[in-house]
C-alpha cells in the first residue's frame, strides 16, 4: 500500500470512528485538522556536513550554500480527551544533497575482461533535488492545564519515510574541457540507476502553542526535533564498484548524512475543528 493510500485509509477510519462523538474538545469538536509549512536553514550540514555546492542559473553553474529545505504537512487528529489526542499525518520535505567534496568525480568498475578501471574528471555538479513522503501516526499531550488542540501541546510520532530523486537529469560543467561529446556521455552515467529511490524512517517530537483565532479556527507554530534514520545499508554499500561516476554506496551516504543533520525544523499554519 503507498503511503498517500494508506495515509486516506486513515483519515476515513479516524472520520468515522468519531464522526458522532462531539464532547471533548474545542467548543466540543473533537476532530480537528492541521495544514501547515515546515522550514529549517540547514546550518548544521553547511557547517559540519558539507561544503558550499554548485546552482544553475542561466545555463551556468554558480556556488551557493544549501539552504533549501522546505516541507508542507496535513494531519487529521482527534482528542481521546482533554489533555491526549491522536492523528494520523503526511507530508513532503522538499531539500537537496551536494554529491561533491572537491570538484572532480571518479569512479571504479570492471571491464568485460575483468580488469579495474579507475577515472577521474574534473567536474563542477549541481545540487540533487530530494523529495521526502512522510506517513506518521502521532500522539499529542497538552501541557500547562492546555486542552487539546487549544494551547500549548507536545506531540510524539514515529513515520515511514520514502525518499526520491525527482531530478536526476543534474547540471554539470567540466572544468578543463569543452566537449559538448565527453559531457554528453559523462551526463548519461551520472548517476547509478540503481540508487532511484531509498526508504527509512524518522522519530519526531515536538512543541506548538495552539492560539484560536475563531470558534473553529486556530493559529498555530511550533518546532520539531527529528531523527531520521535510513534502510537497506548493507544492499548499497555493495554499490561501490560502478561504471556510473556516482555510485549507489555514495548517493545513499549522502542522502542520509543530509537527513541526519537536518535535526530542527520550524512550521506554522491553521488548525480547522471539524
Amino acid at each position: 500500500m503507498s503511503i498517500k493510500k494508506a495515509f486516506l485509509f486513515c483519515l476515513i477510519l479516524v472520520g468515522s470512528l468519531f464522526s458522532n462523538a462531539q464532547e471533548v474538545g474545542y467548543y466540543k469538536h473533537r476532530i480537528f485538522l492541521e495544514l501547515d509549512g515546515q522550514g529549517q536553514i540547514p546550518l548544521l550540514q553547511n557547517v559540519f556536513g558539507e561544503r558550499k555546492g554548485y546552482v544553475s542559473k542561466n545555463g551556468t553553474l554558480n556556488s551557493s550554500y544549501n539552504l533549501l529545505d522546505l516541507a508542507y504537512r496535513a494531519s487529521l487528529n482527534v482528542a481521546i480527551s482533554e489533555s491526549v489526542g491522536f492523528g494520523v499525518e503526511f507530508s513532503q520535505r522538499f531539500y537537496k544533497v551536494n554529491l561533491q567534496s572537491v570538484d572532480e568525480i571518479t569512479r571504479n568498475f570492471k571491464d568485460t575482461s575483468g580488469n579495474m578501471i579507475s577515472e577521474y574528471l574534473a567536474a563542477k555538479v549541481a545540487y540533487l533535488p530530494i523529495r521526502e513522503s512522510v506517513f506518521m501516526p502521532k500522539v499529542l499531550i497538552s501541557l500547562n492545564d492546555s486542552r487539546i488542540p487549544c494551547g500549548f501541546a507536545s506531540e510524539i510520532g514515529i513515520g515511514y519515510s520514502l525518499i526520491q530523486l525527482p531530478n536526476r537529469n543534474l547540471a554539470v560543467e567540466l572544468v578543463d574541457s569543452q566537449d559538448p561529446n565527453q559531457l554528453s556521455q559523462l551526463k548519461e552515467k551520472l548517476l547509478d540507476s540503481r540508487a532511484e529511490e531509498f526508504r527509512g524512517m524518522v522519530f519526531m517530537y515536538g512543541f506548538r502553542m495552539n492560539y484560536p483565532i475563531t470558534k473553529r479556527v486556530l493559529f498555530h507554530i511550533g518546532f520539531r526535533y527529528q531523527y531520521a534514520i535510513q534502510f537497506s545499508k548493507k544492499k548499497f554499500r555493495r554499490m561501490d564498484e560502478s561504471e556510473y561516476w556516482f555510485s549507489g554506496r555514495e548517493v545513499w551516504s549522502k542522502v542520509n548524512l543530509r537527513r541526519q543533520l537536518g535535526i530542527f525544523s520550524f512550521g506554522t499554519g491553521l488548525t480547522f475543528t471539524l
